[in-house]
């Protein structure tokens, strides 16, 4: 994805996604790392969905609750992998079931970068 693609995607995001971004990658506060990714999950789902992502619940299911099918979710990882300069492994996308799931993932993927 080009760095229009990704502007674009994020253009089409929630409103502070890309801020949430962008103090991500200047401060590493994990909280702007999950505004972030909530913001690409709900630009990627139906709006009937949105209002699930409001609450505080990590056991919210990606593909039960919010109807992300594998296409969706392959979306989604390639805008991580752009956005947050990491490579997200298929089979292990595969496992993520929760939006805890998907913020851990991402923070032990960029921790293993930075080492």
């Amino acid at each position: 994805m080009t760095e229009n693609r990704l502007d674009e995607e994020l253009r089409r995001a929630p409103q502070g996604t890309k801020e949430a971004l962008e103090a991500f990658r200047a401060t590493g506060d994990l909280k702007q790392l999950e505004f972030f990714a909530k913001g690409v999950v709900a630009r990627n789902i139906d709006d009937n969905y949105i209002d699930l992502l409001e609450k505080p619940d990590d056991s919210i299911h990606i593909i039960d609750d919010l109807g992300i099918d594998s296409l969706t979710m392959v979306e989604i990882a390639i805008t991580f992998e752009d956005a947050l300069e990491i490579e997200l492994i298929d089979d292990e996308l595969k496992e993520l079931q929760t939006l805890a799931d998907i913020r851990q993932y991402l923070i032990k993927k960029i921790e293993s970068k930075a080492v």
